[in-house]
């Protein structure tokens, strides 16, 4: 059982979210198989990292959106740590690019393995979500609701995207939440991950609202070919039920890799600082208790 919607408020994925309203929509797909085979010793998840990745098939084979999340059920706390796509890496097997091109010479694993190498961390699970599927999900759901931080209108013709937003708090169709995620008009890649990061948060809460979960199945079965990952059914909810857990109890953290701007020969990357990735990697994506004790 390989396509689990599992989502992170986030995730997205998880979001992230990529992701916590995918993980309640997974929870309830899983509930059946796990307690057919559930074991009452048997751990659901123990503390891992995931890759969570948004890929756009209507802009290419890029992921568009990429984050690690962490998972720590034994504390209640879950990590999201957002990569810049403009990211300057050592892809193995094709030198110095852009993390994003990751993905598009060689999928998911190529983009596990790079981010490996960079955080020297290992990451045995990856959430690939194609982003074009969430705006069913959220016309499904009645939209969804966020502030829009900003008079935000952009028109590409030849890549058929339309943005149209006003500023102030309002409720988005799929196709404008689309639009307020993808605007990247005179903004850098951190305002638009800190947008990402943000409605995430408020889907995942509305998802996670008693009326939509309860609500049919068919709504969660129609979005299964938009999501592929390889936890099993009982990895799933035990991700499920931490993340939610995280929530509640206000133990959600996000941040985004450090770095400086860098051009080279016109092309915009974002250096990582090497020297704060050790910590980062400490205080977001490591079970150690002593890194928690503040939000």
């Amino acid at each position: 059982m390989r396509k689990l919607l599992i989502a992170s408020a986030i995730v997205m994925i998880v979001l992230a979210g990529t992701f916590g309203f995918v993980i309640a929509i997974a929870s309830k797909l899983a509930l059946f198989e796990i307690f057919l085979t559930l074991t009452p010793t048997a751990p659901l998840l123990s503390n891992t990292n995931i890759l969570v990745l948004g890929v756009d098939s209507a802009f290419g084979t890029r992921s568009d959106t990429i984050m690690v999340l962490h998972s720590d059920p034994e504390n209640k706390r879950t990590s999201v740590v957002s990569v810049p796509r403009d990211s300057l890496v050592v892809i193995p097997g094709r030198g110095l690019d852009k993390i994003n091109h990751a993905y598009a010479y060689g999928g998911v694993e190529l983009s596990r393995k790079t981010i490996e190498e960079i955080l020297q961390i290992e990451i045995p699970y990856y959430l690939v979500i194609n982003l074009t599927g969430i705006i069913e999900l959220i016309d499904q759901i009645g939209g969804v609701t966020v502030n829009v931080e900003k008079r935000m209108y952009y028109v590409d013709y030849a890549g058929g995207l339309f943005i149209d937003l006003q500023p102030g708090v309002q409720k988005l169709t799929g196709k404008q939440a689309m639009g307020y995620l993808r605007f990247r008009h005179s903004d850098n890649d951190f305002k638009r991950i800190d947008r990402q990061q943000n409605f995430l948060k408020s889907l995942a809460s509305q998802m996670m609202a008693k009326d939509n979960i309860l609500r049919s199945p068919h709504l969660y079965l129609s979005l299964l070919s938009y999501f592929e990952t390889n936890l099993n059914p009982r990895e799933t909810l035990g991700l499920a039920l931490s993340v939610r857990s995280s929530m509640e109890l206000g133990r959600l953290q996000m941040t985004t890799l450090p770095g400086t701007d860098l051009m080279v020969d016109g092309i915009y990357y974002w250096k990582i600082d090497q020297n704060r990735l050790t910590n980062l990697a400490r205080q977001y994506l490591s079970s150690n208790k002593e890194n928690h004790g503040t939000q």
